[in-house]
């Protein structure tokens, strides 16, 4: 891709996203907004790669799909999707998650969580839990990785230390896009990002961080992992943009793992906005950070990889209701 490209990818990206997602756009317009230009069927997707399949799987009133492009995931991927805790879906994520699926050589699950501020802290944090240890449950024969982009990112480090502090075990490892991890906003890239990020703002996570807090102090450590105690998690890759104002949210919670003896390693895009690897992933700088995402979830599924890939269990299929793709909505 030639500079040009690139540069005018960038631009439209952000002319987009800062269009339709003002920091005070009402919730349910954001919601809206992006169901209607991010959705698509399964049937849609189903056409044009046959290979595609999906499950239903639900737990009480939380409602989980599962995407699989490969026909022999070595591993099973919990994506916890972004949207400011505010909105995105199943639906919304379909082609970011297949992508995951097929990049990884997974199969993924993405929770269907419940949002802010119908639902505010800690909502989100209890279904991703609930996800957790029913996806355990299910595929016992294989690694699982809990991965998230951007407020995604920060309730899946939340889920790990919630199930680290309830002794639920952790996965094979995590890997975070763009993670928020602090709603009280107090990164410097907040600031020295606010004229090259071409979405985000400090209003934006300052209007966003109320509907999902509520009334809980934003530092609170479930609430805003940046400040939890990192010790005893899973290997950690954290994924963020050079020009992002998340950009200190990422840095800083590799900087406090490692200190905290956890494994975990930073990627920075050059030049690169938020959430890069799933919003632009024709730039080359996301097919580099996709490279790496495959690299890590081979390496940390390595140990299991012969006893789980032979197949997923009968038992475990049981308990999921295959679903033939719907018509197009």
């Amino acid at each position: 891709m030639s500079a040009i490209e690139r540069f005018l990818s960038v631009r439209a990206y952000g002319l987009f996203a800062r269009t339709l997602f003002r920091a005070h756009t009402r919730p349910e317009v954001m919601r809206a907004r992006f169901e209607r230009f991010a959705r698509v069927s399964r049937h849609a997707l189903v056409e044009k790669h046959p290979g595609l399949a999906f499950e239903d799987h639900r737990l009480g009133g939380l409602a989980v799909e599962a995407v699989c492009a490969v026909p022999a995931p070595s591993c099973a991927v919990i994506h916890l999707h972004g949207g400011a805790f505010v909105f995105g879906s199943p639906a919304s994520y379909r082609n970011r998650a297949m992508r995951l699926s097929y990049r990884l050589n997974a199969e993924v699950f993405v929770p269907d969580y419940r949002l802010a501020p119908e639902h505010p802290y800690p909502a989100a944090l209890h279904d991703a839990r609930v996800t957790y240890q029913y996806v355990r449950a299910l595929r016992p024969e294989v690694p699982i990785f809990i991965t998230g982009d951007s407020a995604g990112g920060g309730l899946a480090l939340s889920m790990l230390v919630s199930a680290r502090e309830q002794g639920l075990g952790m996965p094979a490892g995590a890997i975070l896009l763009s993670p928020w991890t602090d709603l009280a906003t107090t990164g410097a890239s907040v600031d020295t990002n606010r004229t090259r990020d071409r979405w985000l703002s400090r209003a934006h996570l300052e209007t966003w961080a109320r509907y999902y807090a509520g009334t809980a102090d934003p530092k609170t450590p479930l609430l805003s992992p940046l400040h939890a105690s990192l010790d005893g998690l899973p290997p950690l890759l954290v994924l963020a943009g050079e020009h992002e104002v998340l950009l200190d949210d990422a840095l800083r919670v590799v900087e406090r793992a490692q200190h905290a003896g956890t494994d975990a390693r930073a990627i920075v895009g050059r030049g690169m906005q938020h959430d890069y690897p799933l919003t632009l992933p024709w730039l080359d700088e996301s097919r580099r950070a996709f490279r790496e995402m495959a690299a890590f979830t081979a390496r940390h599924s390595a140990p299991r990889a012969l006893a789980g890939a032979t197949a997923r269990s009968r038992d475990s299929r049981d308990l999921a209701t295959r679903s033939a793709p719907p018509p197009a909505p």
